[in-house]
């Protein structure tokens, strides 16, 4: 049995609602995603004009016409915002009212309300352009799994084909233009509707979910004081590293990095100036770390970096840098720094099928070593050193050092 174009319209309503149901509970639990409940409004709108543009026919024109595609075009430009939203787009909230003010011209115009055929035809034409932007953005959006994404994008760009496959069947071939068995492409349109409602429901909430996941794994595996790793997510992705430095035989380093006397400051000072020190430091390690590094916050005041290949080359060079990094940058400014800190590092270059637990054992041996001769330099562990690494044992931070190339222009990565 084949449904009609009415009786597909009647059981869009329904749907609509069941679906934004959907959609809102799912963003009543945290309400942290916008483009959800948008979606959620979006539908409750359109629901009520699914039902009167069922009842063509049986009602008044005014209702079943008018404000049966006002409704629709009002939920359709908050389907916009909803998508631009969940892309992380900022839009202005007056895009919504944006189709229906082409529809209030529509109504306005005689010569288009009062001709069925022109007004079906620029009706169409709005919503395919409609249709065609959530389509663009739903291409453009990069939350969730981008293969979801690219579903609905397809099935809302189909729906625009069908909608200006419509307007050229009306123009060219005289085909009807009004709700009826008989109207192939109209039909089309209503199924390819019906569809896009119920997956654009389900995929909307599975581009919320995926976002929020990685936002907790964010929370997770970032230090809230510093923004680098915490200790397991260092550990995780410095492991992660090391098999890959192995695999293509690249050099290997770890850098263990310790704040000088930070329990002093923190005993004279207090905790939050403490906590402060820590967060520059954070932050200056950061914006020093070359492309590919793993930085992570181990505890308390003590920092590591992982490096491989060309930046494992100048790991001594950028030590170097990190235990001078608090001396520089201040301007002069006590409030950004009024206490003179300084950091000793240790440097260890992995070996042979050696391990990340040892090559930390042997950076942290090479860290005190740097604390007993004084602190405010590096110091090398024991072991094989590569065409970048044949350095002094210790390295005063202040001793002029030359930066080579490759960190000259460093670049910050996240963590």
């Amino acid at each position: 049995m084949v449904l009609d174009s009415l009786t597909v319209l009647f059981a869009l309503a329904p749907v609509s609602l069941m679906v934004g149901v959907f959609l809102f509970v799912v963003w009543n639990r945290d309400r942290s995603e916008p483009g959800l409940w948008l979606w959620a409004v979006s539908l409750f709108v359109r629901a009520p004009a699914f039902v009167l543009l069922s009842l063509r026919g049986a009602i008044s024109d005014l209702l079943s016409i008018a404000l049966a595609n006002a409704l629709m075009l009002v939920g359709v430009g908050l389907a916009i915002i909803a998508t631009r939203a969940l892309g992380r787009r900022s839009t202005s909230p007056w895009l919504a009212f944006a189709p229906v003010a082409l529809w209030g011209l529509i109504c306005a115009t005689p010569a288009l309300y009062g001709n069925d055929e022109n007004r079906v035809v620029a009706l169409t034409l709005i919503q395919a352009c409609c249709s065609g932007v959530i389509a663009y953005e739903f291409l453009r959006c990069k939350v969730g799994s981008r293969a979801l994404c690219l579903t609905l994008s397809c099935l809302i760009a189909s729906m625009t084909t069908v909608q200006l496959v419509r307007v050229g069947l009306i123009l060219v071939a005289d085909e009807p233009y009004l709700l009826d068995g008989s109207n192939a492409s109209l039909a089309a349109t209503i199924y390819l509707q019906l569809l896009a409602v119920f997956l654009g429901g389900l995929i909307s909430m599975a581009l919320f979910c995926g976002a929020r996941l990685r936002a907790l794994q964010q929370i997770a595996d970032e230090d809230s004081l510093t923004g680098a790793f915490n200790r397991e997510a260092f550990r995780d992705r410095a492991e992660a590293s090391l098999a890959m430095a192995r695999q293509t035989r690249d050099d290997a380093v770890l850098l263990a990095i310790d704040l000088d006397r930070f329990k002093a400051l923190n005993d004279l000072h207090g905790h939050a100036e403490g906590d402060r020190i820590l967060m520059e430091f954070g932050r200056r390690l950061k914006a020093l770390m070359p492309a590919g590094a793993v930085l992570g916050r181990i505890g308390g005041d003590e920092f590591a970096v992982f490096l491989r290949g060309e930046a494992a080359r100048h790991a001594a060079s950028l030590a170097a840098r990190i235990c001078g990094v608090m001396l520089r940058g201040s301007g002069g400014d006590p409030a950004v720094l009024p206490i003179l800190v300084t950091a000793s590092a240790g440097l260890a270059q992995a070996v042979d099928g050696e391990t990340l637990e040892t090559l930390m054992q042997r950076a942290d041996m090479a860290l005190y070593d740097a604390k007993r001769k004084g602190r405010d330099q590096v110091s090398l562990a024991a072991g094989a050193a590569g065409p970048g690494l044949l350095w002094p044992r210790a390295v005063p931070a202040s001793s002029g050092l030359p930066v080579p190339p490759a960190v000259q222009a460093p670049r910050p990565v996240a963590g």
